[in-house]
């Protein structure tokens, strides 16, 4: 009978990565062994990210892509925009939403803002509350 490892750790590059979060309790865990029937010369490593108390898996939401307990889910846990974050010259914001004149100062200027909700703050939380969704849903 093969085996193979599970390693639901973070990689040693990512480890260096500032940008890309993680939880310190990954980093500590020893790897498991899982009986396979796959072929000893092609190891096949199976990595999923569950906890140490309950084998929950964490699965990742298709709105505000943060991972998320399927068990923790509830109607307002996700907070997302419905449309993307894009511009529009400030002239042509005018004319079109509130009648501008067309030769208002900055008219070149680039209006930048959500376009479900009218935030302009790129890193809002979101304007919609609804509970987290999988892709595997």
């Amino acid at each position: 009978m093969a085996f193979t490892i599970s390693d639901c750790g973070l990689s040693r590059l990512s480890i260096f990565n500032r940008y890309e979060s993680f939880s310190p309790q990954f980093l500590h865990r020893r790897p498991t062994l899982i009986p396979s029937t796959q072929s000893p010369r092609l190891p096949v490593i199976q990595c999923s990210l569950t906890n140490s108390t309950g084998g929950k898996t964490l699965k990742t939401c298709k709105n505000c892509k943060t991972q998320f307990d399927p068990s923790l889910n509830h109607p307002s846990a996700c907070r997302f925009h419905t449309a993307h974050f894009g511009g529009e010259t400030k002239r042509k914001f005018e004319s079109v939403y509130s009648g501008g004149t067309m030769d208002t100062p900055d008219s070149g200027r680039v209006f930048q803002y959500w376009h479900c909700c009218g935030s302009e703050d790129p890193f809002d939380p979101g304007c919609t509350a609804a509970p987290h969704s999988s892709y595997d849903e």
